[in-house]
């Protein structure tokens, strides 16, 4: 509980942004960014054979970042290098397809999984924990956002926000 209300209270500063219209320092002034890493438990998942999803409480998506920020997830791969991918997020192997996303909502996130093999849907039931990284921006529209740094390279995006220096924590 103490975490997450650390997390709820901890803001960060970016970068300054290009000198705005009206004479501000940034886009819209001042930027704040929160992320957070959520472990999502092999038994979190609910579904069947046409993919599996599961809802994540994330409070900081407030109606202001739903309606003015931006919410990017990244899937953390586990295999050297590690690395975090951008979702949505498909992967191709031979006659197999698979594929992540998600649906942003004011106070959640709903994770999508699904494999299709030939064809055919065959999700399987997920066997491992799958770490999240959830990047919530306050005040830059993911157009505008976009056009700044490539929002697929979580690097990037962590250096020119500042990311590094936020509440990085688990949930």
């Amino acid at each position: 509980m103490i975490l997450l209300l650390m997390l709820v209270s901890a803001r960060c500063m970016g970068p300054a942004g290009p000198r705005g219209s009206n004479g501000t320092n940034g886009i819209d002034g001042i930027n704040y960014t929160h992320s957070a890493i959520y472990d999502i438990a092999a038994s979190d998942w609910v579904g069947d054979l046409n993919g599996y999803d599961v809802v994540i409480n994330v409070p900081e998506i407030t109606e202001d970042i739903y309606n003015n920020g931006a919410v990017l997830v990244y899937r953390l791969v586990e295999i050297e290098p590690k690395s975090f991918n951008l979702l949505p997020y498909s992967y191709v192997d031979n006659s197999t397809i698979i594929y992540m996303d998600f649906d942003a909502y004011v106070g959640s996130i709903d994770l999508i999984y699904k494999e299709v093999h030939n064809g055919v849907n065959a999700t399987p039931a997920p066997q491992a924990t799958i770490s999240f990284k959830v990047v919530i921006i306050e005040g830059i529209h993911l157009a505008t956002l976009k056009g700044m740094v490539d929002i697929r390279d979580y690097s990037a995006v962590a250096k020119m926000l500042d990311i590094d220096k936020c509440i990085d924590s688990v949930k």
